[in-house]
C-alpha cells in the first residue's frame, strides 16, 4: 500500500495561488522520490485537502487523520486555519510540517508540529522597525484581520513600535470576510496616522487599497506576507503598496521543474511551490531514514539538517520553528513586486 501524505491549503479562494503553488512543490518532491522507487519500495501519494485559509482546516485535517489514515501532514499555508487545525494533528501524533502558516504559536503547540517559514515573532518586530527607521514614520494607524495571523503579528509589532519611541493612533480588528473599510479609514484620517499598517488577506487588502485613494488619504501602507500572491499584486489598486516577507528562494531551475508536474506546465510558481517541496522532503527524507512509524519520523525530524531549496538550510529549534530568518520589504509596481 501506498505512503499517504496528507496536504492542507487554500486551494480554492482569494489564496489559492498559495495552495496550488504549495501542492505543485508538494507533488514535484513525490514525483522525484516516486522516480527512485519510492521509499523502501512504497510508492508514495498525496491526499490534499482545500481548508480556503479558514476554520475549514478542522474539517480538512480530521479527513486526512481519520478518514484517509496519512502518515504525515504538509501544510497549512494560513494560520487562519493552522490555528484550529494543528491541535487536531498534534493530538492524533501525525507528524506535521507547517509550510507558511507564521503566526507565532502555532509551532509551539506540540512536538509533532514543525514549520519551514520563519515564526512572526520575526516579521513584526522587523516590519516596526522598517515603519520607524527606514520610512521614518513616528504615528501609525493598524488595521489587522481578527485570526490567528493578523492578531499574531499585530501584537508583536505593536510591542516592537511602541519601543522604539512611536505611537499607534488607530488599532482596529476586521474579520477575514470584511470588504468596507471606510469606518476605520475615516478614523484613521481623522487620527492623523502617518503611515497604515495593514496585515490582513488580499481581498481585504484590495478593497482597503481601493477605499484609501477614494478618500485621498496619501500615506505609505505596508502589510503582511498574505500580500505575496498574484491575485494582489498584478490587482489595478495596489500599486506603491509595501509589504513584509521572508527571504525564500525560488530559484530558475527549480521552476522549471515545478513545471514538468502535470497540471502546472503553465503554471507561474511562487515561494509557496518551493515552501510546499521543502516540507514535503523533510518529511521524506526522514521516512527514507526510519520507515513511516509516526513517532520515529517526529524524532528525526527534530534533527533536520536539509539544504533546503526555499532556505540554505533549514533546522529546527526546540519549538520546531526555523534557527534563522530573513526578511525584506517588497513594493508593489506595475503590477511586479519588486525591492523596495
Amino acid at each position: 500500500s501506498p505512503i499517504k501524505i496528507g496536504l492542507l491549503g487554500p486551494l480554492t479562494g482569494e489564496a489559492a495561488s498559495f495552495g496550488q503553488n504549495e501542492l505543485a512543490g508538494a507533488q514535484l518532491a513525490v514525483n522525484e522520490f516516486n522516480a527512485k522507487g519510492g521509499i523502501n519500495g512504497r510508492k508514495i501519494e498525496i491526499i490534499a485537502e482545500d481548508d480556503a485559509c479558514s476554520s475549514k482546516g478542522v474539517s480538512a485535517i480530521q479527513k486526512l487523520i481519520n478518514v484517509d489514515d496519512v502518515n504525515a501532514i504538509v501544510g497549512p499555508a494560513c494560520s487562519g486555519s493552522g490555528g484550529p487545525a494543528l491541535p487536531i494533528a498534534q493530538a492524533a501524533g501525525v507528524p506535521t510540517v507547517i509550510v507558511s502558516a507564521s503566526a507565532p504559536h502555532l509551532a509551539k503547540i506540540g512536538d509533532y508540529i514543525f514549520r519551514i517559514y520563519p515564526s512572526d515573532a520575526f516579521q513584526g518586530n522587523y516590519a516596526a522597525e522598517f515603519m520607524y527607521n527606514t520610512l521614518g514614520k513616528r504615528k501609525i494607524g493598524v488595521i489587522y484581520v481578527q485570526n490567528d495571523w493578523g492578531q499574531g503579528i499585530k501584537d508583536v509589532f505593536i510591542k516592537r513600535f511602541q519601543q522604539l519611541g512611536g505611537k499607534i493612533v488607530l488599532e482596529e480588528g476586521v474579520s477575514p470576510e470584511a470588504r468596507d473599510f471606510k469606518t476605520e479609514l475615516t478614523k484613521l484620517k481623522g487620527n492623523g496616522a502617518e503611515a497604515l499598517y495593514l496585515p490582513v488577506y488580499p481581498a481585504s487588502g484590495i478593497n482597503a487599497a481601493k477605499q484609501i485613494k477614494e478618500l485621498n488619504l496619501n500615506i505609505p501602507i505596508m502589510g503582511g506576507d498574505a500580500f505575496t500572491g498574484d491575485e494582489f499584486i498584478t490587482n489595478e489598486y495596489t500599486e506603491g503598496i509595501m509589504y513584509s516577507v521572508a527571504v525564500v528562494n525560488t530559484p530558475d531551475d527549480f521552476i522549471a521543474r515545478v513545471k514538468t508536474v502535470s497540471g502546472y506546465e503553465n503554471s507561474n510558481p511562487n515561494l509557496f511551490a518551493s515552501l510546499g517541496y521543502d516540507a514535503t522532503k523533510v518529511i521524506l527524507e526522514s521516512m527514507q531514514k526510519v520507515g513511516t512509524d509516526r513517532v520515529s519520523v517526529m524524532e528525526t525530524l527534530k534533527s533536520t539538517s536539509y539544504r533546503g531549496v526555499s532556505t540554505d538550510l533549514i533546522e529546527f529549534d526546540q519549538d520546531g520553528d526555523l534557527k534563522k530568518a530573513e526578511y525584506e520589504v517588497k513594493v508593489v509596481r506595475n503590477k511586479q513586486a519588486v525591492n523596495y
